[in-house]
């Protein structure tokens, strides 16, 4: 009885971590908005949104003492959140491999995207700038079990349970959705970039000038 009820004190820790990280995000994005041209209102609402996922996904890890991922669907049939839904997930300790997730995911504002990793396609611009895409997802998408069922494809940041992880840059682009194509959506500016830089030590820094991203 007495173990049942840490659990479920922890698991409502852990879901208050998730809400909280991505609100105060958010909301510190949208004190800007008034002084942000209204194009790159969703770009910066987008990139509070992420660095609050990076948050709640390397605090889940510390915590419930196990590998976290905060995923990225990759699926290009998935219309409506190829490379804008996000998900954090926590291995399952009883299942080596395979992934849970408690409640929803998050969607990115409409017509804001991550950009790929390198060596992904990157949807409308094949000569994409390298330096200008998200080094710290996963090189290649991965299909995941997630709560016991076969799920899409999905990029992923991963943090130990150290809340350590591999490093790199989040991209995120201001896109156009184009259905029809390969992927639905296309990116054509490079310029039009903001994004999250994770150190290796799981701390991360808001990156909000295009040049902060190199050439």
């Amino acid at each position: 009885m007495k173990s049942a009820a840490k659990g479920r004190s922890s698991f409502t820790l852990l879901e208050l971590l998730v809400v909280l990280a991505v609100a105060t995000a958010a909301a510190a994005a949208l004190t800007w908005t008034l002084r942000t041209p209204a194009g790159a209102v969703a770009l910066q609402a987008g990139q509070g949104t992420l660095a609050g996922l990076c948050t709640a996904a390397r605090a889940r890890a510390v915590l419930a003492g196990v590998n976290t991922r905060l995923a990225v669907s990759a699926d290009p049939a998935d219309a409506d959140g190829v490379l804008r839904w996000w998900q954090v997930v926590q291995e399952d300790g009883a299942n080596p491999g395979c992934w849970r997730a408690d409640g929803g995911g998050f969607r990115l504002p409409l017509g804001v995207y991550v950009v790929p990793p390198p060596g992904a396609a990157v949807p409308g611009a094949p000569s994409w700038p390298a330096a200008r895409r998200s080094t710290a997802l996963s090189a290649s998408a991965q299909a995941m079990t997630i709560n016991g069922a076969a799920a899409g494809s999905f990029y992923y940041l991963q943090f130990t349970p150290r809340g350590t992880t591999g490093g790199g840059n989040l991209v995120l682009v201001a896109g156009r959705s184009e259905p029809g194509g390969s992927y639905p959506c296309v990116f054509d500016n490079p310029d039009a970039i903001r994004g999250v830089l994770v150190r290796s030590s799981g701390a991360i820094t808001l990156l909000s000038d295009a040049g902060a991203f190199g050439p």
